[in-house]
């Protein structure tokens, strides 16, 4: 296919009858890769997903109040969308029977790396969360002491 035969297709107009492509879901509507309560994950690292969940949402919150740079956002619907699920995919995967190797390897359980890994997790999301956070302290502040000048006592051009 040559270059202007990809051009007219991408501008051609859809066939008679043919469906339109269907609308993405919105994002609030977004379901997980996969069931996190999962049995075969150990109950402390549920509750930890669960947070670290929550911990997003919040945290997309805060970005949508206020301009983020996409590098951040990005970063967010990386742990959300890839990283979190990859991780307890690939625990989950691990047949049980094999999961001593990794003790073997390590000195350290299956589960408590995927713990640990939860935690190095939520401890960037609570980073992000605290940038984020500083923002709206810094214009509290500013406003606070701006209300402090203006109405003060002491103010000279009261």
């Amino acid at each position: 296919m040559g270059l202007f035969d990809s051009i007219r297709k991408i501008f051609a107009a859809p066939e008679p009858g043919a469906d339109p492509a269907p609308a993405a879901a919105p994002p609030a509507n977004r379901k997980p890769a996969f069931d996190y309560d999962d049995q075969r994950v150990p109950t402390g690292a549920r509750d930890k997903i669960r947070t670290i969940l929550s911990s997003l949402a919040e945290v997309e919150g805060m970005m949508d109040r206020e301009q983020v740079q996409a590098v951040s956002r990005t970063e967010i619907e990386l742990m959300r969308d890839e990283h979190l699920p990859k991780l307890v995919k690939s625990y989950i995967d691990i047949p049980s029977a094999h999961r001593a190797e990794i003790f073997r390897k390590t000195g350290k359980s299956a589960s408590f790396i995927l713990e640990e890994s939860l935690g190095t997790m939520q401890a960037r999301i609570d980073e992000i969360a605290r940038n984020l956070a500083q923002h709206d302290l810094d214009a509290f502040s500013s406003n606070a002491a701006f209300i402090s000048r203006r109405y003060s006592d002491n103010d000279p051009f009261r």
